[in-house]
């Protein structure tokens, strides 16, 4: 089968020798279709790691994948076969303290698609635990059910911030995960919802999506700015998702007395840093968003509503032998790109 494999820095090789795999009990193997570009892939693409996790060889990446399920191993009672899958990326353990009490995204023992040492979906098959694998129907397309992994990650921070209706929201950051923050709250009516990004066609296509108003902290200053249209009260809800170092001190100073801080993103120096006193004195709430939370089948019931805006945030897709390109495109954000899906 074919494998794209990450060889070096910004660099793909491609290979044609691997067998394909059989699966085990209680697994599937997938016919993959579609993969999209993560933030996390860009990280390993670029730099070779993300976070404490590096990568020494060549190595499949990509977790944001989707496809057909083509065979099912010994146990699996679901009638998978021939159907099109959404694939979980994470695959937990189901024994250790955080399993058991159903915080599996937390599992201790967790292994993650195209994160070592777990080959990822830049290839022609997968072999996968076929609880984890949820069916899509016709009507939603490929590139649909690629998004409905980063998708399934806003809908748990939703959850964890239990983001009120009609409260303020500021999203901080206009990549896939949060253009999808901020269409999310848009159901929820906000009094006022802020987008920021340093790219104005990102803060464009926000403001598509329904931001009351949108920020670009490279020409004004964003605090300054929150100040105003909130009146002086601050966000009830401020969701960072840019991967910046600096929207550490704007997320604590435009938020209000009282507020939650959803911290999705992931920096390149694998530090965020605010003002302790801002914090402290606003009694701040903050939560480490990690991954998903059993949210995948929900996302899928917002599929319908998703489809009218797919256009907007699918930009940019390409065939297999594409990959390095869609890869180097997504990474230096050129070309108006979003996201970019790898068709397998």
């Amino acid at each position: 089968m074919r494998q794209a494999k990450l060889i070096g820095a910004s660099q793909i090789g491609f290979f044609h020798d691997a067998p394909v795999p059989e699966p085990k009990p209680g697994t599937a193997r997938v016919r993959i279709k579609a993969v999209g570009i993560c933030g996390s892939d860009k990280h390993l693409f670029l730099h070779g790691k993300i976070g404490e996790t590096q990568i020494s060889e060549p190595f499949v990446i990509g977790h944001e994948a989707m496809g057909v399920v083509d065979a099912v191993g010994e146990g699996v009672v679901r009638n998978l076969v021939g159907r099109r899958v959404a694939i979980e990326p994470a695959i937990p353990c189901h024994h250790c303290e955080c399993c058991i009490r159903g915080d599996m995204n937390l599992c201790l023992n967790i292994r993650f698609l195209g994160h070592p040492p777990t080959p990822g979906a830049f290839q022609e098959f997968i072999i996968h635990p076929a609880d984890l694998l949820e069916p899509v129907p016709d009507s939603v397309t490929d590139a649909g059910a690629v998004m409905l992994e980063p998708l399934a990650v806003v809908v748990h921070a939703f959850d964890l911030g239990r983001i009120r209706f009609g409260s303020r929201v500021a999203v901080l950051g206009c990549g896939p995960i949060g253009l999808l923050a901020v269409w999310t709250a848009r159901m929820l009516q906000p009094s006022v919802l802020l987008a920021t990004d340093i790219l104005d066609y990102r803060l464009d296509v926000a403001k598509s999506l329904g931001a009351s108003h949108v920020g670009n902290p490279s020409r004004q200053d964003i605090v300054a700015h929150a100040r105003e249209i909130t009146q002086g009260k601050g966000f009830d809800t401020v969701i960072e998702a840019a991967t910046s170092d600096d929207t550490g001190e704007q997320m604590t100073a435009i938020a209000g007395a009282g507020a939650k801080i959803l911290i999705i993103g992931i920096t390149l120096s694998d530090r965020i840093s605010f003002c302790h006193a801002t914090a402290r004195r606003k009694g701040l709430t903050f939560f480490m968003v990690r991954r998903s939370r059993n949210t995948l089948k929900r996302s899928l019931e917002l599929m319908p509503e998703f489809a009218k805006i797919e256009s907007s945030l699918v930009s940019h897709q390409g065939r297999f032998e594409d990959s390095e390109r869609l890869l180097t495109t997504a990474s230096s954000y050129s070309d108006g790109v979003i996201k970019a899906i790898v068709q397998v």
